[in-house]
């Protein structure tokens, strides 16, 4: 019996180290390559579509665990950077920028797994299947961060711990009907929907392709969180999946778009919407933004974030998803918002 207990005692030990190894934040030592030019053949060229060019990089980590971005927020005027994996580690750091405010690397980044109000989030693929990230401030003032899960169609909302990171989180309710949604196809973005005109703690999601024995191509999107959920879908044209969304300061759904076929490569483009079209039942379409391909330094963009700058600005940034492969990159781009 002597022998069985402190066997037991000794697996206990090591179940607790292991927990905390996966609790515990890791720093992260990140060095950036510049991209002078949005145009691979033209980097002097500012405008495309309506958006202007302001700078972007490569990430370079000495970490794995900086990798297979999918999510982001910019904060603090563009100072402050929280980005997600697609394993359920968020990646908090500072941008850098020079002279004229371009962003030319991240500094001081530190990594931290996710946690519910049951602790650390599992490792398990099909529990951390992270896509999309969004902060916003409720009713009281303070600020919550909502997360969306792909493989298992969740929603969970927690609020921001006071050194930026997302705190312990818990699932809201979503309609029967997300479980019909592809295991890989499924929920890709959440986008909180702002305070004042009534829809304040309520959250916009939408899949990147249409449901399992879907009548249409069109995507499929709910209003949640309120006591009242409700559908809509987002027409899809040119063979485009959704990858994220966000509410921005103008009160417009932005939405980044992906494409990929061995003919054309890898595409990307981002649309805007308004949120008066968004009512039960309606089909929305938007104005494109960007429409961008391998002729420009994209990858396997899927994190969307728009913010404003302390001059009034709004700025539209990107990251990719490099899948933690070889060959892909985890690219970091801005833009500013041109007029017509």
């Amino acid at each position: 019996m002597t022998g069985g207990r402190a066997l037991l005692s000794a697996v206990l030990a090591l179940s607790l180290l292991a927990i905390d190894a996966s609790a515990a934040d890791i720093a992260a030592r990140i060095t950036a390559r510049q991209l002078p030019g949005f145009a691979v053949s033209d980097p002097s060229r500012v405008r495309f579509g309506r958006l202007d060019y302001v700078g972007g990089f490569e990430v370079r980590a000495d970490r794995r665990e900086v990798g297979g971005l999918s999510g982001l927020v910019i904060g603090d005027g563009g100072r402050r950077f929280l980005s997600l994996s697609d394993d359920g580690l968020m990646v908090k750091a500072q941008i850098e920028r020079d002279a004229r405010g371009r962003p030319v690397g991240l500094s001081s980044a530190v990594v931290r797994r996710l946690r519910t109000s049951k602790g650390v989030l599992s490792r398990d693929k099909a529990q951390s299947d992270t896509e999309s990230l969004d902060v916003y401030v409720g009713d009281g003032g303070r600020s919550f961060g909502v997360v969306s899960f792909e493989g298992r169609p969740t929603v969970m909302v927690g609020p921001m711990d006071a050194d930026g990171f997302v705190g312990p989180m818990t699932a809201i309710d979503l309609p029967k009907e997300t479980r019909l949604l592809q295991a890989n196809r499924g929920l890709e973005s959440v986008a909180a929907l702002p305070a004042g005109n009534g829809l304040g703690g309520r959250f916009i999601i939408l899949a990147e392709e249409a449901e399992r024995g879907a009548k249409t191509d069109n995507q499929p999107g709910w209003v949640v969180g309120g006591k009242s959920p409700y559908s809509f879908r987002v027409r899809r044209t040119d063979g485009y999946d959704l990858t994220d969304a966000k509410v921005g300061p103008d009160g417009r759904l932005y939405v980044l778009e992906r494409s990929f076929s061995f003919l054309t490569g890898i595409r990307c483009r981002i649309r805007v919407f308004s949120l008066s079209d968004i009512r039960p039942g309606a089909v929305i379409d938007g104005e494109t933004l960007l429409e961008a391909s391998m002729s420009e330094e994209i990858d396997n963009m899927e994190g969307l974030a728009v913010w404003r700058t302390a001059g009034g600005e709004t700025r539209i940034s990107l990251i990719s998803d490099d899948n933690r492969a070889f060959l892909q990159r985890t690219l970091y781009l801005e833009f500013r918002l041109g007029s017509p």
